[in-house]
């Protein structure tokens, strides 16, 4: 999840940064505002107990790679997630003052 989930909030944090500098919005708040199902298959998994909760197989590990589309990246721009964290970033800096 985390192997997915890193990438789209690395690069809607770069398109943040280009829109408002004076704010440092940290990742953490934009996994905030993200729902994100991934449907995978993994070579050999490993998890952590029998219930099989949490897989402890490393990313480079999972036997091939995934890199996101720049047609999905811009889909994800466009579905007004950016604007989303902006104003919520926006309202707890006005909240401070």
């Amino acid at each position: 999840m985390n192997y997915i989930t890193d990438q789209v909030v690395n690069r809607i944090q770069a398109v943040l940064q280009k829109k408002n500098k004076k704010l440092g919005i940290k990742p953490h708040q934009i996994k905030a505002n993200l729902w994100i199902f991934v449907n995978c298959l993994i070579e050999n998994p490993a998890f952590d107990s029998q219930t099989k909760e949490t897989l402890m197989t490393r990313a480079v590990d999972f036997g091939s790679k995934v890199e996101l589309s720049e047609k999905f990246m811009k889909g994800i721009l466009e579905s007004g997630v950016v604007e989303m964290v902006l104003s919520v970033a926006k309202a707890k800096e006005e909240a401070k003052m």
